[in-house]
């Protein structure tokens, strides 16, 4: 709708221009992020032994970034939140940091 106006505002210029350079990166954003609504089956690696919960009512999200599935969500449509979220948690590589890094100074170990 904004190019609509300003193409008819500014019919010679540089605004047409921007508003399309806008509405092209705001597209390649919104193709970064997907979701499949209303089923698990893209995302069972996920969960232990592949069987999501049972028990709750929501609606199933399988979410992608770049195209890779990263997540599943249950979602409660009444209360505007999620139910749970599953994801597969990967150390990284590299030096870890000490044990004693979560204790407070206080306490002794």
């Amino acid at each position: 709708l904004c190019c609509i106006r300003w193409e008819t505002r500014f019919a010679t210029g540089k605004m047409p221009r921007l508003c399309a350079l806008l509405a092209l990166l705001f597209a390649a954003g919104c193709s970064l992020c997907a979701a499949d609504v209303g089923t698990f089956t893209p995302c069972l690696q996920f969960f232990y032994r592949s069987w999501p919960p049972k028990g709750l009512a929501g609606t199933p999200i399988c979410q992608r970034f770049i195209n890779e599935y990263r997540f599943a969500t249950l979602y409660s449509r009444p209360r505007r939140s999620p139910w749970f979220s599953a994801y597969l948690y990967t150390v990284p590589a590299g030096k870890r940091p000490s044990a004693s890094w979560k204790f407070e100074p206080q306490v002794r170990v």
